[in-house]
């Protein structure tokens, strides 16, 4: 079983007035359950798992940069940080057997420029 630490931010108001608001990182922990490799959707969840939550496997150095995932004929766009890749993977464990098949998991970061202010 796979543990992902990541960090969840949070605004809060701290006080009264105007301009008190803080973000606070707030430490969570996601156990990865484990999938059986026996139908095409445990081989694709476990394809995702190895590739972003297996220590090593993935840099989230960069925040700006972009995951291009691929399922059918979706496109998903997700953030590369820990935080948005454990939504999207307890979002997608939800869907159906069918939107797995004939399906091998497949993705690619894209790095983007960050503009500096001229």
């Amino acid at each position: 079983m796979t543990v992902v630490n990541y960090k969840m931010t949070r605004t809060y108001k701290k006080g009264y007035g105007y301009g008190r608001v803080q973000a606070v990182g707030v430490p969570m922990k996601y156990k990865v359950p484990k999938i059986s490799n026996k139908t095409e959707k445990g081989k694709w969840l476990n394809g995702f798992v190895k590739k972003f939550f297996v220590a090593g496997n993935h840099n989230f150095r960069f925040s700006t940069a972009k995951n291009y995932i691929h399922l059918q004929t979706t496109h998903f766009n997700i953030n590369n940080t820990k935080y948005a890749l454990v939504n999207f993977f307890k979002n997608i464990k939800k869907l159906k057997q069918h939107h797995f098949d004939n399906q091998v998991f497949s993705s690619y970061v894209v790095y983007q420029q960050t503009k500096e202010a001229a």
